[in-house]
């Protein structure tokens, strides 16, 4: 079930698997920190009202460079949120470009409140099947 669009992504809720799934769009090319943040935030809300176990976070088409100070906003404001919400597992699909995939592991890897298993793949239905083992 559709939960959030926007011109930026995607938000699905599979209540049968206790998950959110969020689609990046090619636009967020034009996007700016603001934008990034914003977009951000409201995923939270929703990932504290729907409290999933698990996050699919589709960013094949995600077009925006998360520079370290966005990587430390991350830290403090997203991932503490994590654990309140109950969320486990979060998956990334990435495409297999190297630089996408090292500046998305990069993010994932340097952070402080990590209180969730993180990983990442190419291919959806391996991302899938990976959360449902948590």
């Amino acid at each position: 079930m559709t939960i959030y669009t926007s011109d930026y992504k995607t938000i699905t809720f599979d209540a049968d698997n206790s998950m959110i799934i969020t689609r990046w769009k090619s636009s967020t090319t034009s996007m700016d920190e603001d934008t990034l943040k914003n977009e951000v935030k409201k995923s939270l809300e929703l990932i504290k009202a729907y409290r999933p176990q698990s996050l699919l976070i589709d960013s094949i088409d995600f077009n925006f460079i998360i520079v370290p100070e966005i990587q430390e906003w991350f830290d403090e404001e997203v991932f503490t949120v994590y654990p309140e919400a109950g969320v486990q597992r979060k998956a990334f699909l990435v495409c297999k470009d190297l630089f996408s995939q090292v500046a998305l592991t990069q993010h994932v890897d340097e952070v402080k409140h990590q209180t969730f298993e993180s990983a990442f793949f190419d291919d959806e239905s391996k991302a899938v099947a990976w959360l449902k083992e948590g």
